[in-house]
């Protein structure tokens, strides 16, 4: 299973082998073991549902195939639960509240847009909708635009990104420096990565 990793403290004493109290008022860690992605097409009609669940954490999840309308254009809202909890827990409202900390990148082969620049290859094209209060994009509410049909991957990636030393770690450009270099041009951790088959006919 993935583990969000909300408190350095903690990720620390992980890595560390030690135990560590969590602090009154702090997050403990959460899990995520499932993905889903709503696609409402901007002019009406249907939304366009996919699950990404790995309640196993075996590394084996369960995924939906992504099918869209080649032309449209859809507004997109990624959300994050822990379905290891009776009811399930949603993790996005926590994400929100820490929006200055997280970001999601959205890649693929299938994908063009920030993460990712120009894309020959693209069948869609991605764009931010929300921003924290820096300014800066988080990624839970998107722009996803069909633009020819054809197959592809779709990849959404949760970043935990909190300050170190007092220097903020979620700045401009992260999304364009991730397309131009990888992950490792960044600072953070992923908390989770999910891989979508996407296509658009």
């Amino acid at each position: 299973m993935t583990v969000l990793r909300w408190l350095p403290l903690m990720a620390l004493a992980a890595a560390c082998g030690g135990d560590v109290e969590t602090p009154d008022g702090e997050n403990e860690e959460e899990v995520i073991t499932t993905v889903v992605l709503t696609f409402a097409p901007q002019g009406g009609g249907a939304a366009v549902e996919a699950s990404w669940v790995d309640v196993e954490g075996d590394g084996n999840p369960v995924i939906d195939d992504i099918v869209l309308a080649d032309g449209t254009a859809y507004d997109l809202s990624v959300a994050f639960l822990n379905e290891l909890e009776d009811p399930a827990e949603d993790i996005t409202e926590e994400i929100a509240d820490e929006d200055d900390e997280h970001q999601i990148f959205v890649t693929g082969s299938g994908v063009q847009g920030p993460a990712t620049g120009t894309n020959a290859n693209a069948v869609v094209e991605h764009a931010y909708a929300d921003m924290d209060g820096e300014g800066l994009p988080i990624g839970l509410a998107n722009t996803v635009t069909a633009l020819a049909a054809g197959t592809g991957d779709f990849v959404i990636t949760l970043r935990h990104m909190p300050p170190e030393d007092g220097n903020a770690v979620k700045v401009a450009g992260a999304a364009e420096d991730v397309a131009a270099s990888g992950f490792g041009a960044i600072g953070g951790d992923n908390d989770v990565e999910a891989t979508f088959p996407i296509e658009v006919q």
